[in-house]
């Protein structure tokens, strides 16, 4: 089955984005995280608006207040843990997952959805999709 295809920038790196209609649901990012990375910064910029009100200072206050009473609580320690013998420094096995740029218009296969790699249409939309009675309906452009 052949689905139609939007061609979009990513709202963020605005890289080109194809996706599939089966794929579609308003998406406004690429694939790579884009998403995540703005709501990151999105809940960060609101949080900075918070402490700057004057109940979040207050707020900040009062829990900063009970934290310094509670390490004041607190009165034994506990010793370093025994370093390993001749090791200079700690490795860290760290994951790398390296996600290769699909083109979005190879000979081989056409267009495919950079989601699920669907083969799509090679006709494009750049509009969404107006859904109707869970029927999908093309918007034309006036």
């Amino acid at each position: 089955m052949c689905y139609s295809a939007r061609l979009y920038n990513c709202a963020r790196c605005q890289q080109q984005v194809m996706i599939c209609s089966h794929c579609d649901r308003g998406n406004i990012y690429c694939p790579d995280g884009c998403s995540e990375q703005s709501r990151s910064e999105k809940q960060k910029e609101a949080a900075q608006r918070y402490q700057s009100s004057p109940n979040g200072r207050r707020l900040h206050a009062k829990r900063q207040q009970q934290y310094r009473q509670r390490q004041r609580e607190k009165v034994t320690h506990q010793g370093s843990p025994d370093l390993i013998a001749y090791d200079l420094l700690f490795s860290e096995q760290k994951e790398v997952i390296i996600r290769s740029k699909i083109p979005f218009f190879t000979k081989i296969k056409g267009i495919i959805c950079h989601f699920c790699g669907r083969q799509c249409s090679e006709l494009l939309r750049w509009s969404f999709l107006h859904r109707q009675n869970g029927l999908a309906l093309a918007v034309s452009a006036l």
